[in-house]
């Protein structure tokens, strides 16, 4: 329930705004959100309310970026925009009644989430005459991920840009948000990455479709190490298969494995038609011959509902062939301390695993017991196969170690602070 307290205490000390009368038209509405401080080689996330358009109309295009306390822009070499999602509060979202926050609690406010941008700059642009409708009294909300790579603290603004009509009607569109982990704050998995070269993965996610009518636009999201991104409607086929483009250049030092640069979209005016209660599966494909923690699967559509009394499947274009780059993540802080051999547990607190080296024979379990006030996590930056613990305060987590080898593990939330390895003999 602290998800749904925080925003609501928030939206009751906002100032109300009635919408107004606006003439005919396209603007450009540009917003900030206050500021956000990120510490040296950290990782600042939450939400909270974000200003937006105090008059009726409609949004017709989209995208965000980071800026300095000045206005200007900040290079993702210096603060990544890792993600950030934007969510109308008091309006229940298409896949989700129940979102879980980063500490796992469950709060059931109603927000539909509508746009949504990660390393790859997803930009929304709804094809001509459509447009997501947007009240002058609506309250709009933010959940955002940004990390530092410099050594000092950074102050730092979430700025976006909305293409805005008003005075005139469109199409209405609603947003359908698919997630192999639904319904998260953070809704990431592991690939283990102990397949053979070539090796894929795959996971899934179905929803049903409440409504009939046409697929307009679509975005989608993934990490690195992701192959493809697909919706298929299972009663037609694929509607549309997002793929990423890789040649980022990504900051130093390396604190996470780099996203695509970008990802195919479409925005079609004919539409894609679906009908109501089809079943929509989402499927996120991964390399599997090495490991990628901490990855997402993620694709927005717009729905203009309407009349579809048959539906088709549909092939995506691939993109230019590109590759990404092999990076290893770097331990900014060398574990330090005994070598703990054949121990079973320890603890990780604020700031610190509590034995720092292990050694463990093949097969043996482990158990990380959270404690303290900070959320933490436990997350694999090299070695045999990959995993990484939900972020936590309180409880614990195991794994079973099945590969020899060493395992360069480090929280993902403070990299510069928090390391650790376990030998595996």
């Amino acid at each position: 329930m602290r998800l749904a307290i925080r925003l609501l205490f928030v939206a009751g000390l906002a100032a109300v705004v009635l919408p107004g009368r606006a003439a005919a038209g396209t603007e450009t509405v540009v917003l900030e959100t206050t500021p956000i401080t990120v510490s040296a080689y950290e990782v600042a996330r939450g939400i909270r309310l974000a200003p937006s358009p105090k008059v009726d109309g409609y949004v017709v295009g989209m995208s965000a970026e980071v800026v300095d306390v000045l206005g200007n822009p900040v290079p993702m070499q210096d603060v990544m925009l890792h993600h950030v999602v934007f969510a109308k509060v008091g309006v229940p979202d298409s896949t989700c009644s129940s979102i879980e926050d980063y500490s796992g609690n469950a709060s059931n406010l109603r927000a539909e989430r509508f746009y949504a941008e990660g390393e790859e700059h997803f930009a929304l642009s709804l094809p001509e005459g459509y447009g997501y409708p947007n009240r002058g009294a609506d309250t709009w909300g933010l959940l955002y991920m940004l990390m530092n790579h410099h050594p000092h603290s950074m102050v730092v603004r979430i700025r976006y840009t909305i293409r805005y009509v008003t005075g005139e009607p469109l199409t209405a569109v609603k947003p359908v948000w698919l997630d192999v982990k639904n319904c998260r704050a953070d809704p990431v998995f592991n690939v283990a990455g102990t397949g053979k070269p070539g090796a894929t993965v795959s996971r899934t996610a179905d929803f049903r479709i409440p409504e009939s009518g046409r697929f307009v636009a679509a975005g989608g999201h993934l990490h690195g190490g992701g192959i493809s991104l697909d919706v298929t409607d299972t009663s037609c086929g694929s509607l549309f298969t997002s793929y990423p483009t890789w040649g980022l250049v990504f900051p130093h030092p390396v604190l996470h494995e780099p996203g695509p640069l970008h990802m195919t979209g479409f925005a079609d005016p004919t539409g894609r038609p679906v009908r109501a209660g089809d079943t929509v599966r989402l499927t996120a494909t991964y390399d599997n011959a090495r490991p990628h923690v901490r990855v997402m699967g993620i694709m927005i559509m717009y729905l203009a509902p309407g009349p579809a009394s048959s539906c088709a499947a549909y092939s995506s274009a691939l993109p230019a062939p590109s590759t990404a780059e092999q990076v290893s993540i770097e331990l900014l802080k060398r574990p330090s301390g005994p070598l703990h051999r054949d121990i079973r547990s320890t603890w990780i607190g604020d700031y610190a695993f509590g034995a720092q080296r292990v050694s463990l024979r093949r097969g043996a379990s482990f158990t990380w017991r959270f404690r303290g006030g900070v959320e933490h996590d436990v997350t694999l930056a090299t070695g045999p196969a990959g995993f990484a613990s939900a972020s936590m305060r309180t409880g614990s987590f195991t794994y079973r170690f099945t590969r020899p080898g060493t395992y360069r593990l480090f929280c993902s939330l403070h990299p510069a602070r928090m390391t650790q390895v376990v030998i595996v003999r």
